[in-house]
């Protein structure tokens, strides 16, 4: 089965692919999107398309879009191209497999295809970011078409496409990529699924690990039942990180354990932010200015930096958190 990336890391999706052939052997035809100044170093990975040849765009011009909407042009050109499959998945050049999987994680015993969704798109109110805006943008869209209440399946973990279908999406948002940064799972997963409804699965939770990078950044709206795959973060493996000491190669013989410690120190971590317990000897965003270095908690200024990043909504939670915050100031 053919898998397609976007990538401007020949390295780390070198080392993604190690996973891959560990854990999905049966994804075993790749082809990469990538900047023609570094197609070179793509080689014997699969097989390279530059996004300028694909964008009929200049490098600087590309480069001038935002993240979200170049995203969008390159998927929605690839999509078009004659060396991708009638199906395919489309991922991300960090998303990891943390367990063996088969063509049944995107395809199910009746050979409609699965959907995995994270977050409703009205309840998504962050702002801060390009990826927040085409969550908001196309929420908007999908709205004015009759959607009543889309679903983002933006989840950070490979998903199957059929290209047909791809492009009749892109074909009805096309009057508005020009003006408008989209979100492009969501658009194809809301659009096709309607117009296909025998296609498709019913929508289900995401299996990521590392989506948020950090517990906290905002609040799970599902859990995943099952963690399938991982949104990897290299810094995390630095020194004073989540993951550090861990591997980020793909070991045959320790690989398992080593998925596994991972998702064990992700959900301390979580335990740990929804006390306000931060602890001083991992990197995390809340006391950590940057990577790399270590501070301890320090007083309201730094609290209330971390009561809006954990961004809990019930009333009742958020007043405990502020008497927490109160203690917090009269210790210093």
């Amino acid at each position: 089965m053919q898998i397609v990336y976007l990538s401007a890391r020949p390295d780390l999706l070198r080392e993604t692919l190690e996973h891959v052939r560990h854990f999905a052997p049966f994804l075993d035809d790749v082809v990469i999107v990538a900047p023609e100044r570094l197609a070179k170093r793509f080689d014997g990975l699969g097989t390279v398309l530059t996004d300028e040849s694909l964008a009929g765009m200049s490098a600087a011009s590309l480069a001038a879009l935002a993240h979200t909407s170049r995203n969008y042009l390159l998927r929605a050109r690839v999509a078009a191209h004659d060396s991708v499959d009638s199906v395919f998945i489309m991922s991300d050049d960090d998303s990891r497999p943390l367990v063996s999987t088969d063509e049944t994680t995107f395809v199910d015993p009746d050979g409609r295809h699965r959907r995995r969704w994270f977050h409703t798109m009205g309840t998504w109110r962050r702002s801060n970011s390009e990826f927040d805006e085409s969550i908001l943008n196309t929420w908007v869209i999908l709205r004015q078409m009759g959607f009543a209440d889309p679903v983002s399946y933006a989840c950070h973990m490979p998903q199957v496409i059929d290209k047909a279908l791809y492009l009749e999406t892109v074909e009805r948002f096309a009057r508005f990529a020009p003006d408008y940064a989209l979100e492009e799972w969501s658009s194809y997963f809301t659009v096709a699924a309607a117009a296909h409804p025998e296609r498709f699965a019913d929508p289900e939770p995401f299996g990521t690990l590392g989506w948020p990078q950090y517990p906290g950044e905002w609040p799970h709206q599902i859990s995943p039942p099952r963690h399938i795959y991982e949104n990897h973060h290299p810094e995390l493996h630095q020194d004073g990180g989540l993951y550090d000491g861990l591997p980020t190669g793909c070991d045959p013989d320790t690989i398992d354990a080593t998925n596994l410690e991972k998702i064990m120190r992700w959900y301390r971590l979580d335990i740990a932010v929804r006390d306000l317990a931060f602890p001083d000897d991992v990197d995390q965003p809340w006391t950590s200015p940057s990577s790399g270095r270590k501070f301890a908690f320090k007083g309201l200024k730094a609290a209330r930096s971390a009561y809006r990043y954990v961004n809990l909504d019930e009333r009742a939670r958020i007043a405990e958190l502020e008497g927490r915050i109160h203690r917090l100031e009269q210790e210093r």
